[in-house]
């Protein structure tokens, strides 16, 4: 009898986010309102444009240095969505992880690179 292939979702993702960023980066603060127990990241805007904003799925924060993820189960373009994590992560001398399943690595790719989207993609 074969076993069925776990579901996979963004709460399953976000836990593995986490336990990675803290076996790496104890220190680190984390953010998230997948889980319990943490404290819930705040919205992020673009500068003049309040009524376009986003949550990250998860933030870490350490050393005046933070980082985003952004999980991306399905292959759609959200490129509002990452150019703002994107300028403000770079501004907070970090990076946007765009965590994505690796069969749609090719597509992400491309996305971030014809829309000039500073991105880590971080394949499972």
């Amino acid at each position: 009898m074969s076993k069925k292939p776990k579901e996979i979702n963004k709460r399953l993702v976000v836990q593995a986010i986490i336990e990675k960023i803290e076996a790496d980066n104890e220190n680190a603060e984390i953010k998230t309102s997948f889980m319990q127990g943490y404290e819930v990241p705040g919205k992020i805007i673009h500068k003049g444009q309040e009524e376009k904003g986003y949550y990250p799925d998860v933030m870490a924060c350490q050393e005046k240095k933070t980082e985003i993820y952004s999980i991306e189960l399905a292959p759609e373009p959200a490129l509002d969505k990452w150019r703002i994590f994107s300028l403000f992560s770079k501004k907070e001398h970090g990076t946007l992880n765009l965590v994505i399943p690796e069969v749609h690595l090719p597509f992400f790719r491309k996305q971030i690179s014809a829309n000039n989207i500073h991105a880590k993609l971080i394949y499972f």
